[in-house]
């Protein structure tokens, strides 16, 4: 049940990818170019844990997990960048200052830098647990695969957190303004599905990672097809088919 769960996700994920990749093309929204790359590691993470029953562990999964962890260190918090972009998209004037966006950018960049020693400071290692065979950073009691397998402890998950706690604040301004709630209500079920333990057994985490990312597909949408309105002057009108009389 829980492959075909994984698989169901992985095809979500690739909808919005989908979704995304056609947005940019249409509009040409920073947000939506931004969004492709995190956005296709997710479908891969996805298919690697599906994936597990069918290969077992061993060196194959082994190296198709890794570009998924490179991925989620790298380009998670790509989000943030997403999240002051769609801001502008959306018209908020202090979010059109170069300085607000330089400041998305430098959170997200300084996290990117956080991560960055886990590139040869981390292993993976197997886990087994709901019938899935998978590679991960942490081991506990409830998913090692034998009896004597080393627990290995996580790491707190900073910037995932803060991702979060951004694209909330983000949405909640499109939310308290225009009544758009869909960006702040998937960034919440994202932090719920993966701070509540009974939530994240289930693997709902990743269920939560398909909400944060249609909630801010569905924001880009939105606003990158009225920005093109909203550029024009409120007063224009039809221009004249020729000389006025005097």
């Amino acid at each position: 049940m829980y492959t075909l769960m994984f698989m169901g996700y992985a095809a979500a994920q690739a909808a919005l990818f989908v979704w995304l990749l056609r947005l940019w093309r249409t509009t040409r929204a920073p947000a939506a170019a931004v969004l492709l790359v995190p956005q296709f590691f997710l479908i891969w993470d996805n298919l690697r844990v599906a994936s597990g029953t069918l290969f077992g562990h061993g060196p194959l999964l082994y190296w198709l997990s890794w570009p998924a962890f490179w991925s989620h260190w790298l380009t998670g918090c790509w989000l943030i960048i997403a999240s002051g972009s769609i801001l502008r998209l959306a018209g908020f004037g202090f979010a059109r200052r170069r300085w607000v966006m330089g400041a998305f950018c430098a959170v997200a960049a300084a996290l990117m830098l956080y991560d960055l020693p886990y590139f040869w400071t981390r292993d993976i290692h197997p886990v087994c647990e709901l019938g899935l065979i998978r590679y991960s950073g942490s081991v506990s009691e409830a998913t090692r695969c034998f009896a004597d397998q080393p627990l290995v402890a996580g790491e707190f998950p900073l910037s995932p957190v803060v991702t979060c706690f951004v694209v909330i604040a983000s949405g909640a301004l499109l939310w308290a303004r225009d009544r758009f709630p869909w960006m702040a209500l998937g960034a919440v079920a994202m932090l719920l599905t993966a701070a509540l333990p009974a939530l994240r057994a289930h693997k709902l985490d990743n269920f939560g990672e398909v909400l944060i990312v249609l909630g801010a597909t569905l924001a880009i949408a939105r606003y990158a097809r009225a920005t093109p309105r909203e550029t024009l002057p409120a007063t224009a009108g039809p221009a004249p088919r020729g000389p006025r009389p005097d």
